[in-house]
């Protein structure tokens, strides 16, 4: 008997890696470690379609246990590997495709790639291919088997032991990435401990509210920084403008949030105080128009007054001229007598 290992990531890195852990209640009102569905798509020999209905298989498996969590949603996965440990030829006619299949399941940390408790199972397929051999195996898993419980069970036992025996391995790790700047991954670390492992959650959210403060704290020194260029490159409305969008993406939770009021503030000041400037200005600039205007008025009057008595005075002298040129004429005309008629 030949055996075909199908494929299994151990990384289980799909979608899951910075995703809050959540909880189930059980039947009987205890905590239970929610799990994401996960299938690989690089399982060798399964077509998609032999995928998806295994992937399948796993949700109804998780919502039946009622752990299933929404996907991505816990860095905690349920997931399996198929191993085919007999594939043949039928001797009917006409012949058939017929396998047998070992499906694993697993309870899985898909972060860190460690499995905490697995159960394996045996099902049986027939169809007119290979493919359709597994397609009908797959549909023999029996979504209701009473293993499945303890292996959920078993699964968030390990994990509850394996956090509270690091759990101050897991915060000093969280504290040397925050120390190195990497908030967001220290969060990661410190929120991704399931609510299930009580003690090591309280420290580890008391931690991260620690990290994330120290997180706002510098950006909102960085922020302050570049707003503060902005605005002393320009000191303008459109400087104003730009370092105002730039302050509002500080954390009010911040440290120096107070400093960047006081910036806002300050640039609000001065761009009232320039508004003023303008306004006065322009206000200055409107009576010197107007009194330009009642100027230039007033000597367009004066000059029309010179026009019209230039045009007066030149009107005298013409008309003193025709005169002249009529006297001229007369006192060059012969003597005449002239004899009354009475």
């Amino acid at each position: 008997m030949k055996t075909y290992t199908l494929f299994f990531c151990a990384a289980l890195a799909c979608g899951v890696c910075h995703a809050h852990a959540q909880q189930a209640a059980g039947d009987n009102g205890k905590k239970r470690l929610a799990l994401s569905v996960w299938v690989s798509d690089n399982i060798n020999e399964l077509t998609p379609e032999a995928q998806n209905n295994l992937q399948n298989k796993l949700t109804q498996i998780a919502s039946k246990q009622g752990i299933a969590a929404t996907p991505g949603q816990s860095r905690f996965v349920l997931t399996a590997n198929v191993v085919v440990q007999e594939k043949y030829i039928t001797s009917t006619a006409p012949p058939k495709h017929a396998c047998k299949l070992d499906v694993t399941l697993y309870v899985g940390d898909g972060f860190e790639g460690k499995v905490f408790a697995s159960y394996t199972s045996s099902v049986a397929g027939i169809g007119d291919n290979e493919a359709k051999a597994y397609m009908s195996a797959l549909k023999n898993i029996k979504v209701l088997d009473p293993a499945y419980k303890k292996l959920m069970d078993l699964g968030a036992d390990k994990i509850v032991g394996y956090f509270n025996a690091q759990c101050d391995v897991v915060i000093k790790e969280a504290q040397t990435l925050a120390a190195t700047q990497k908030y967001e991954e220290a969060l990661w670390k410190l929120t991704s401990v399931p609510d299930i492992c009580t003690d090591c959650r309280k420290r580890a959210i008391d931690e991260a509210g620690a990290v994330f403060q120290q997180k706002i704290d510098r950006e909102c020194k960085l922020i302050y920084s570049e707003a503060n260029n902005i605005w002393s490159a320009g000191q303008n409305v459109e400087a104003a403008e730009k370092a105002g969008a730039v302050l509002a993406a500080i954390d009010p939770s911040s440290n120096c949030f107070g400093e960047a009021m006081a910036l806002s503030g300050k640039i609000a000041q001065r761009i009232t105080q320039r508004i003023k400037e303008l306004d006065d200005r322009v206000e200055a600039e409107k009576k010197e128009a107007l009194a330009f205007q009642r100027a230039m008025e007033e000597k367009s009057r004066q000059l029309e007054q010179v026009r019209m008595e230039k045009n007066a005075q030149a009107e005298q002298e013409r008309v003193k001229a025709y005169r002249d040129v009529s006297i001229a004429w007369a006192k060059n005309q012969p003597k005449v007598a002239y004899v009354p008629f009475w």
